[in-house]
């Protein structure tokens, strides 16, 4: 199982590079309203350059080709590290089936026409003279953008489409997809915080975003998740010894000695 870093009140972008450093699976940024969730993703992709970043899209509100424009522009500036969480939000299934089908093809690169229940694309606002088809640009990077799902409706969605779910309870059963994402809120109490992550292991998560207590610092990804709680489930006959080690050459000091000693 994989841990990553979900964003809050919390936490702040500072906090997403002390991820990326530490080579946390990813970053979530999907708290929060639509408008901030796509503000905080811009600013995650721009100050990481390897952690994948797990990007809030709420269906209902806007256009989803709109959406799929959003997700594509991000994952071109990211060199494709976005993942697509998406909210089916105050949408019936029907409603979310339309548009969740849209927005992943308006993620796909091809022509898309399409007449529904919501949503007419190409719309024909311009008149008979209007593409008959649309193709959103720029195309994702990634060859399919990965699609998490949360909301009401999201369990009824991910039987029909098979996109996992992401999970807030050990105790309950997970889907047991190939990907099951999961959430865990830290205590700051190690013992119980390293149980809960076990715990999802043994659920059947394969990544765990953690939201980090109020008040803590970005020091944490470091000195404790990365340190004592991913080993548990990434590495478990990791050597403890060896978290503890510096890395040889840590210092210019010790560079230059060593420079010297082999002249």
């Amino acid at each position: 199982m994989r841990i990553a870093l979900l964003l809050d009140d919390n936490t702040t972008t500072a906090w997403a590079a002390a991820a990326d450093a530490v080579g946390s699976f990813a970053v979530g940024c999907w708290l929060g309203d639509t408008e901030t969730s796509s503000v905080v993703s811009a600013a995650v992709v721009a100050t990481t350059a390897t952690t994948r970043v797990a990007v809030g899209v709420r269906l209902g509100l806007e256009n989803p080709i709109t959406l799929a424009e959003e997700l594509a522009v991000l994952d071109n500036i990211s060199a494709g590290r976005i993942i697509a969480v998406v909210d089916t939000g105050d949408l019936d299934l029907d409603g979310a089936r339309e548009d969740l089908g849209l927005l992943v093809a308006g993620l796909s690169a091809r022509p898309i026409q399409h007449a529904g229940a919501r949503w007419t694309v190409p719309s024909g606002v311009m008149g008979p003279d209007m593409p008959k088809s649309l193709i959103v640009t720029p195309e994702p990077t990634q060859l399919e953008v990965p699609i998490w799902l949360v909301g009401a409706v999201a369990q009824a969605l991910s039987a029909e489409t098979g996109y996992p779910v992401i999970a807030d309870d050990a105790g309950q059963p997970l889907t047991q997809a190939r990907v099951q994402p999961a959430i865990l809120q830290l205590t700051g109490d190690l013992v119980a915080d390293r149980d809960a992550v076990i715990a999802w292991s043994a659920a059947g998560a394969s990544h765990l975003f953690v939201r980090v207590p109020a008040g803590a610092d970005p020091s944490l990804l470091r000195g404790y998740i990365a340190l004592h709680l991913a080993p548990e489930v990434a590495m478990v006959n990791y050597p403890r010894v060896m978290s503890h080690t510096l890395r040889p050459l840590e210092s210019t000091e010790e560079t230059a000695s060593v420079s010297a000693d082999l002249e």
